[in-house]
């Protein structure tokens, strides 16, 4: 005898006796193409330029692919007047890599503008945000072959050296030109839908120089490193939807209809932390609460630029707390308790995992020597069929240090997600919320 459990159960039979029914037909695209485009100016000239009009096709923003070929040389420091003849590819015995990520890591500051409007400006923590996507799984995929082509390799507990540093190097050695492929990481790119047709979409580059993106332990006074961008341009995936169905997308515009696309924003910020200090705190947003918050510290040096020294070294550096408060409330609610030398990080690291909602591939070894990511989820559901209320308020950052504050400083970078909409009506004129 059989039963349902539930008495009041809806019925289905499987897709397997389903004898009498095909798959349903997409009807949407009349054509789909791949597109290439070259940068407006030669790729001397900075920052680098992109222009895409889009004309009667829709674009697929998460499609949107940057294909940058990199050289890396050494040259004499006195080598002023760049003469090739002192320019030698590097080979396997040169103590130099490429920064981990580094065909998105390379870029200094994006800009993205839809007809003359400016929709994301990274502020120029650009290599902060891809890394951070790379290294967290946000919005970018951590399959391995997807990463490498990007430049990711994977580093272990040292990132001036091993198995990634190596990895990278072995890409440009004897004159090689590694061709990277990687997505922009511009928040509004990240959501699914096609941007409408009849827009300009404008993308400023603007790369970071040998000293942010080389990391070399060379010690020859007399000699330096340098990468050169052989090549850069952008792969637009476009569709040319069928007659009847764009007819009807113009229609509905014609008619007061608004075409909306909810995405995450993020917002990159850092702040100064000076030497000598136990403590520091600092308003982080004093208008919408954020969803969720990355925070991490970095030395002040690698982060202007020191090409000893990797700027994605996310260590540890003493701290001994680190909360938010959103109106008052703080988060975590009890304080950490952090002490490195006992391995007392477990809450902290559990608050990580508990944010990013899948694999980062930081293990706990690498949590408290290169990759110590700090991770604050301030959401009460998780999903991607609706977004929360707004809310709006005061969100600050504070941290306590057991011991004083190294004397280069450190830099905290913190990575921020907003619920956010952006609206485009017949004349395409753009409104956000």
């Amino acid at each position: 005898m059989m039963q349902k459990l539930d008495a009041e159960s809806h019925e289905i039979a499987p897709a397997s006796i389903d004898f009498f029914n095909a798959k349903p037909t997409l009807v949407a695209f009349q054509q789909s193409s791949t597109v290439e485009y070259p940068p407006m100016t030669p790729l001397d000239n900075r920052p680098i330029h992109f222009r895409i009009n889009s004309g009667q096709t829709y674009l697929d923003l998460s499609k949107l692919n940057l294909v940058t070929t990199f050289r890396v040389t050494r040259t004499f420091k006195d080598n002023k007047e760049k003469d090739e003849k002192y320019i030698f590819p590097i080979t396997s015995a040169d103590p130099v890599s490429f920064i981990n990520g580094f065909g998105a890591t390379f870029i200094k500051n994006l800009k993205v503008s839809f007809n003359d409007r400016q929709v994301y400006n990274s502020n120029d923590l650009y290599a902060y945000n891809a890394f951070l996507r790379r290294r967290l799984g946000l919005g970018v995929s951590r399959n391995p072959e997807k990463l490498e082509l990007s430049g990711y390799f994977e580093d272990g507990l040292e990132q001036m050296s091993g198995p990634g540093f190596e990895a990278r190097r072995a890409l440009l050695e004897n004159d090689s030109r590694f061709e990277a492929v990687c997505s922009l990481d511009v928040d509004i790119f990240q959501q699914n839908k096609l941007l409408l047709n009849q827009m300009i979409i404008d993308i400023e580059i603007t790369p970071h120089n040998s000293a942010f993106t080389l990391l070399s332990t060379n010690t020859d006074p007399k000699m330096e490193y340098h990468y050169h961008l052989v090549d850069c341009k952008l792969y637009a995936k476009q569709h040319l939807l069928l007659p009847q169905l764009d007819y009807s997308i113009q229609e509905k515009l014609n008619g007061n209809a608004i075409a909306k696309y909810t995405y995450n924003r993020n917002i990159m910020k850092h702040f100064f932390i000076s030497p000598g200090r136990y403590e520091y705190n600092a308003v982080l947003f004093n208008d919408y609460l954020p969803n969720r918050v990355f925070a991490a510290l970095v030395d002040a040096k690698a982060f202007n630029g020191e090409i000893g020294m990797s700027p994605f070294e996310f260590a540890p550096f003493n701290v001994e707390s680190i909360r938010l408060a959103i109106n008052g409330a703080f988060t975590p609610a009890n304080p950490y308790k952090l002490n490195w030398s006992s391995k007392r990080f477990g809450r902290a690291y559990k608050d990580l995992i508990d944010t990013v909602e899948g694999t980062h591939g930081i293990s706990a070894q690498k949590f408290m020597t290169n990759s110590c990511i700090y991770g604050f989820d301030q959401q009460t559901s998780h999903s991607d069929r609706f977004i929360e209320f707004q809310q709006f308020g005061s969100t600050m950052i504070s941290l306590n240090f057991n011991a004083p504050v190294q004397q280069n400083g450190l830099q905290l970078i913190v990575f921020a997600e907003f619920d956010s909409i952006i609206a485009l009506d017949k004349a395409r004129t753009l409104t956000t919320a």
